[in-house]
């Protein structure tokens, strides 16, 4: 842990340069045509140091599944194990955040991963935005994850009113 604390965000460097331009076309994907690597929970407590971004993971994916029950992800133009995903702030409607993971399908992990909330950038655990999206992609979506009836009439309600 002392290791990774010391470490810069890689990831977060590229971005402020310049190195990875959020400007220019990302290709948009539904979950189920990304590669990514499978993890199994173990792996995911340890990436995410316990057990409290797991839990959060599942409520913070339902907010963010389109209609069809797909995770919208983005991928670099210029990298393909690069990804980001545009998330809206649990306490503030009004407030998104871009999430992005760099990972690597030759080792099967995560390599890096940036979000522009305030706790996203650590490079000990990670922060919730990021959390549901690792956990999603590598995880739920390969276990047959479903949102709760409940939560789906709610954004079936929302997306009505708009």
């Amino acid at each position: 842990m002392k290791e990774q604390k010391s470490k810069n965000n890689t990831l977060k460097c590229d971005i402020d340069r310049g190195l990875i331009s959020s400007r220019s076309q990302w290709k948009k994907l539904d979950d189920e045509n990304i590669v990514f690597p499978e993890m199994d929970l173990d792996h995911l407590r340890e990436l995410f140091f316990g057990t409290y971004q797991i839990k959060q993971s599942e409520t913070y994916t339902e907010e963010h599944l389109d209609e069809e029950g797909n995770y919208v992800v983005q991928v670099a133009p210029e990298e393909d194990e690069l990804i980001r995903c545009r998330i809206q702030s649990r306490h503030s409607n009004a407030t998104r955040y871009y999430a992005w993971i760099r990972y690597s399908l030759s080792e099967n992990t995560i390599t890096a991963w940036y979000c522009q909330c305030r706790s996203g950038a650590r490079t000990v655990g990670c922060c919730g935005h990021i959390a549901s999206v690792i956990w999603y992609l590598s995880y739920a979506r390969l276990h047959d994850f479903h949102p709760s009836p409940g939560r789906m009439r709610v954004v079936q309600a929302m997306e009505y009113l708009r």
